[in-house]
């Protein structure tokens, strides 16, 4: 969230209008359900509810971490006005799963926002940003069933593949013994895999005019799909300033050259190959009737974005943190060795048949996902009925936020939160995809959402998790980027961006050592 973009565009407000409109907020906002024998969500104390914008100026460079501040003094549950918008904000993972799962039917859906809705989405297409409804049921139902264990499975062959290519790209990298920063080689893989399951198709290398495309076109749309991203959704004053300023055709004209065009060239090349691919099962159920050509594009962008993007960016976070950790680094090496010792030289361990035999390496995945999520706040829900919940009421309209940073440093689900510590998992080493569908008391972390909106790719993540671990490590150690004076340039964990829905660490070089064997 761009708070400094949503500061400047207040300015556009004229004063008459200020007031008139803070006389309106004022006499609409801050009801009550004193009387009614229900608990009051409260606002969070001493926050500056500003007229029209609401809390939305309060909210600091990094919202998390004001979000976060605001949990610890007005606890699990309260509220936010983010300009006409009512935000409901949850860090308890068991109130959080009573909203999200045992009310789902009736928190499940997705409130309005002009660019996801709209231009992004070709008014309500795709999966992610749209309404919780029959049509959205059939789409959810490809997407689960492309990456569903069996299917991602039949392409486990493709998955290794590509990791072995990455660890070609970075055996030349230690080999030149230069400090890199590893984004675009850790999302280059992930986009091959996605795209290779959406499409067929891959990209040669980070210079691949067709990755330099899709990851420009990405990074961009998850800012965009933020709160400044589109102000006049959430301050319907302002959005005669942003059509004044051009900022609608702007995003429609960001569309229409960055996504359509190569989208469109790779869905259309997909339909002419003989390899089975997404694109081929959503033309399936276009002939069905149940799609049409819009949902087919918004449907891919959805997948190929959150797919490329999700382990892309858990990664780069593994390397910021396992940099600054060569005892964690130790235990999975050592753990390595102890399954080579016991097969053929040369094997290389295989998810399906290995997993249960590197219990430390996936507490590490796992921890890396809680320390550092990969989002802040996920996509909000947004409640379709007023539900009560807990001795709460979710007010019809109310969007429901799973604040994953407090979350995670919850105190009372977690011991120690602030403490990188990977073997709190040791008891509970299960698959993602099962601990995510299971009881709230045994979920790992809560990085791919909740209920009906979970994220159908987990499996998939996870696959590409191990087969990065057990080949990264079998090869190079993760080392700091060093100073002119040789000292390691330390990197701040801290020091990270909302961009959008994504959260990464500042820019940060490592070094990608090979390993004294």
């Amino acid at each position: 969230m761009d708070i400094e973009k949503i500061k400047q565009n207040a300015t556009v407000l004229i004063p008459t209008g200020v007031a008139l409109l803070s006389a309106i907020y004022l006499l609409t906002r801050g009801k009550s359900n004193e009387g009614k024998g229900l608990k009051e969500i409260p606002y969070p104390p001493r926050s500056i509810r500003w007229p029209i914008f609401g809390h939305m100026l309060s909210m600091g460079k990094v919202p998390s971490k004001q979000i976060t501040q605001w949990h610890k003094e007005a606890g699990p549950i309260y509220k936010i006005d983010m300009g006409n918008q009512l935000w409901i904000m949850i860090s308890d993972p068991l109130l959080a799963h009573d909203i999200f799962v045992k009310a789902g039917k009736s928190t499940s859906s997705r409130s309005y926002h002009r660019f996801n809705v709209e231009i992004y989405g070709r008014n309500n297409r795709g999966i992610v940003f749209v309404q919780y409804d029959p049509q959205w049921k059939n789409k959810r139902k490809a997407a689960a069933s492309l990456l569903s264990p069996g299917s991602v499975d039949k392409y486990g062959e493709i998955l290794e593949v590509e990791a072995d290519r990455m660890m070609s790209r970075l055996t030349k990298i230690a080999d030149e013994g230069i400090a890199i920063n590893p984004f675009k080689q850790v999302q280059l893989t992930s986009l091959n895999i996605i795209l290779t399951l959406a499409v067929a198709a891959r990209c040669n290398d980070v210079d691949d005019p067709i990755f330099l495309g899709i990851s420009s076109y990405i990074h961009q749309a998850m800012i965009y799909s933020g709160a400044a991203g589109d102000l006049g959704s959430f301050v319907p004053s302002l959005a005669w300033a942003e059509r004044l300023r051009g900022t609608e055709k702007k995003l429609r004209e960001f569309v229409e050259t960055k996504r359509d065009p190569i989208y469109g060239m790779l869905i259309q090349e997909a339909l002419k190959k003989e390899q089975d691919s997404l694109a081929k099962s959503m033309y399936e159920m276009k002939e069905q009737g149940l799609v049409d050509e819009d949902d087919i594009h918004v449907f891919m962008s959805d997948l190929i974005g959150a797919g490329a993007d999700t382990v892309a960016v858990s990664l780069y976070w593994t390397f910021a943190i396992l940099a600054q950790k060569p005892e964690v680094q130790k235990k999975i090496i050592d753990e390595l060795e102890a399954w080579k010792a016991k097969n053929p030289a040369g094997a290389i361990p295989n998810f399906h048949k290995d997993r249960e035999e590197f219990p430390y390496a996936i507490c590490v995945q796992k921890e890396v996902m809680r320390f550092r999520p990969v989002t802040n706040f996920g996509v909000p829900h947004m409640a379709s009925e007023d539900v009560i919940v807990n001795d709460y009421l979710i007010p019809k309209g109310s969007v429901l936020v799973s604040s994953m940073a407090a979350m995670h440093m919850n105190e009372k689900f977690y011991e120690n939160p602030t403490e990188f510590k990977p073997e709190r998992f040791m008891s509970n080493t299960s698959r993602m995809g099962i601990a995510a569908n299971t009881k709230i008391e045994d979920r790992d972390q809560f990085g791919f959402g909740w209920g009906r909106r979970i994220c159908p790719g987990i499996h998939l993540a996870e696959v590409e998790l191990f087969n990065f671990y057990v080949r990264f490590f079998d090869r190079f150690i993760i080392e700091p980027e060093l100073d002119a004076q040789g000292k390691p340039v330390p990197i701040d964990l801290d020091d990270y961006s909302d961009e959008g829905i994504i959260v990464k660490p500042a820019p940060y070089k490592i070094r990608i050592v090979h390993r004294q064997k």
